[in-house]
């Protein structure tokens, strides 16, 4: 497929009998579920198979959104429980359009990070998830480091040249 596929979570356990299953959404919006008419489910993008999604309901389960996913063809629980533990895609042009200066966390692989200045600090190598996003940069000669992903610290991220500029606090770079 030549679109790119997105993660946006991972199925769990069957959710009634009707054919329902939840899913553990690795989204930062998992209201975007509601907007797919398809999902790739696979154990990686590379081995998916494409299902139409016919309805989608969230469930709060500890302070966290659930997906309760119906699939079309698929409504006896027995069937629903062969998915669980699999990982669920999305076509990235599934997807509604990123706001103004938002990007998707794959692209920022590979940019370039520099300081307010210009000075380089190095390239974007990983984006690690947490209670806030840190990008682990690698550095010519030097130690990665982790740079948090915050408005106080990244205060550009330029899709078309590749570029991350930073304002890091001191000491956080050395």
């Amino acid at each position: 497929m030549p679109d790119t596929l997105l993660l946006m979570g991972y199925f769990g356990r069957a959710h009634g009998v009707s054919g329902e299953i939840k899913v553990f959404p690795e989204t930062d919006d998992p209201e975007r579920f509601s907007t797919l008419e398809r999902v790739m489910v696979g154990p990686s993008a590379s081995q998916t198979r494409e299902y139409s999604v016919d309805n989608v309901r969230f469930q709060m389960l500890k302070g966290k959104t659930i997906v309760l996913l119906k699939l079309r063809d698929i409504s006896i629980r027995e069937e629903v429980e062969q998915l669980s533990r699999l990982s669920v895609f999305a076509a990235q042009s599934d997807l509604p359009p990123l706001g103004e200066g938002e990007v998707f966390i794959h692209d920022m692989i590979g940019m370039e990070v520099v300081g307010e200045g210009g000075e380089a600090i190095g390239t974007v190598r990983d984006v690690l998830e947490g209670a806030q996003l840190l990008l682990l940069v690698s550095r010519n000669g030097k130690a990665d480091v982790l740079i948090p992903d915050v408005p106080e610290i990244v205060t550009d991220v330029d899709l078309e040249a590749m570029r991350i500029v930073v304002n890091p606090p001191e000491g956080l770079i050395e």
